[in-house]
């Protein structure tokens, strides 16, 4: 079958929606012609990618951006969703020509998993498949000890998302256009779009040791190292993490964080270190390169990643490949991929802060060896199982199988 996908970003080495992209790309190329449009900056990542490893036959690239005037306002994450939106705009108008020269069989938003945001496919005919697409909302008890800031950023964020679903029409046309829609939170999105709604895991691994080295022998030293990496933000469990490790150390325990990444929250929780007693148990490495991660998660012990409202992330993924058991609370993505198998998920409880109970969960970990090891292997049991490329491009195979087979969908792009 000939595929077009939209990918806003497509690439190895750095995680998170890229890794999806580039990881679900490859394996539906083995079996489909795939096009794919994806940010043009992306082409010298995938040039130095592919002289590596040869580019598979059947699949093709297809560069666009917008002019360098939005590139220029855009910097970094600053005004993102604006150039998202637009980007989308852009990338449907491309799809649209790229379909009169040479149609395809089934059209899919693949990367820019926003449930809230448009897609530039849906301006497009032929059978189009939005996913996987979804968005957390805060569980309320997390939301009642987040610092007043927060609070009022996690309204204003429902608000928007709700705002952009009920009246924005490109994001309206997109739910309505769609075929299928794959979604890991199916919950959140309007009950019309029930009767197109396929549960999906969001995010994926590979047995690659570009993203994660197997531990082989579980024994911990005398000192438990405990991981965090990911962004220092509070909605990826940055402060709670931190909070949780160092109510831990107040017990005389003889551990480490090593917290890997940057972000807004650094100045913040360098702060809380540094008044600690405590504090000089605590590394910040900054954000280091994908080898450096890959390792520090083999040196650890424990990988705590207590995210609210957020998707699976690759990095727990990586994590879990590695052999680490994962601390997590109850709420998102996170807790239903870890449960009480590949490691800890903490219940919430309106009577404590969420950090509270995670440090009683290192505490359980640390007492425990042969529990902390019996996680550790199953954590990797349930990455492989679970969440490998190869079982979830399969699942995508069927979709468009059962697209293609569908008669009232038998429309397949042949003339604009």
């Amino acid at each position: 079958m000939k595929i077009l996908v939209s990918a806003y970003t497509c690439e190895t080495g750095r995680g998170s929606e890229g890794e999806i992209g580039w990881r679900l790309v490859l394996a539906l190329a083995q079996s489909h012609d795939v096009r794919v449009i994806t940010r043009a900056n992306l082409r010298p990542v995938h040039e130095a990618s592919f002289a590596d490893q040869p580019k598979p036959a059947r699949l093709r690239f297809e560069y666009f951006d917008l002019p360098w005037i939005f590139r220029f306002y855009k910097k970094g994450k600053r005004l993102f969703l604006v150039y998202y939106y637009l980007w989308q705009l852009g990338a449907g108008l491309r799809a649209r020509r790229l379909l009169q020269s040479e149609p395809a069989d089934v059209i899919h938003h693949l990367i820019g998993g926003m449930d809230w945001m448009p897609s530039g496919l849906a301006i497009c005919p032929g059978p189009f498949v939005w996913g996987p697409v979804g968005s957390e909302d805060t569980h309320p008890i997390i939301l009642r000890h987040l610092p007043l800031k927060s609070q009022i950023k996690d309204k204003a964020r429902w608000w928007l998302r709700w705002l952009m679903r009920t009246f924005e029409p490109f994001t309206r046309l997109t739910a309505a256009r769609a075929d299928v829609i794959l979604s890991h939170t199916p919950d959140t999105l309007p009950s019309r779009l029930r009767p197109k709604l396929r549960h999906f895991d969001q995010t994926g691994i590979t047995d690659d040791l570009n993203l994660a080295r197997p531990k082989f022998d579980l024994s911990r030293g005398n000192r438990l190292k405990l991981i965090y990496a990911g962004e220092l933000k509070d909605w990826k469990g940055a402060r709670i993490a931190l909070d949780a490790a160092l109510a831990f150390f107040e017990t005389g325990a003889e551990a480490d964080l090593v917290i890997v990444g940057d972000g807004p929250l650094y100045t913040e929780m360098l702060a809380a270190t540094s008044a600690h007693p405590h504090g000089g148990q605590v590394t910040f490495l900054g954000r280091v390169p994908m080898e450096r991660v890959i390792e520090t998660l083999h040196e650890g012990d424990v990988f705590l990643y207590p995210s609210f409202h957020h998707g699976l992330s690759t990095i727990v993924l990586q994590a879990m490949l590695t052999r680490l058991p994962i601390l997590c609370i109850e709420g998102d993505a996170t807790g239903r991929a870890v449960g009480n198998s590949a490691g800890i998920t903490v219940p919430l409880s309106a009577h404590e802060a969420p950090a509270m109970g995670l440090a009683r969960a290192i505490a359980t970990l640390a007492e425990d060896e042969s529990l902390r090891q019996r996680l550790a292997h199953t954590a990797r049991e349930i990455a492989l199982e679970h969440y490998a490329y190869d079982a979830l491009a399969r699942r995508i195979d069927g979709i468009y199988q059962g697209l293609a087979a569908s008669p009232t969908l038998d429309i397949a792009v042949t003339k604009d």
